[in-house]
């Protein structure tokens, strides 16, 4: 019974706070979408310009990959970057 009268007392407090609780979980969802897709713009666009350049990846370029692609996997992306992360192995590192 106490719980009824706490929600009799206070539901438009707790409906204030469920309504922003998931508004806040929902931006979060949709904020690491975009990181997501940050990212692999990122890598794709990284991966572009060494396969443009001759299969050749700069130090810095490859150090970046590395490092978005580590950010990417942490954040639950898809696979296909695995499969890019595959083909860089075998380019020339340049300076």
């Amino acid at each position: 019974m106490q719980i009824l009268e706490f929600i009799k007392n206070y539901w438009v407090l707790i409906t204030f706070l469920v309504g922003v609780i998931s508004t806040f979980l929902t931006f979060i969802f949709y904020m690491i979408q975009a990181i997501k897709c940050s990212l692999r713009n990122d890598i794709l666009d990284i991966y572009d310009r060494a396969v443009a350049r001759g299969n050749k990846i700069t130090h810095y370029e490859l150090e970046a990959l590395t490092h978005s692609v580590d950010v990417y996997f942490k954040l639950k992306g898809n696979s296909f970057v695995k499969a890019l992360m595959e083909k860089v192995k075998n380019f020339e590192i340049i300076d």
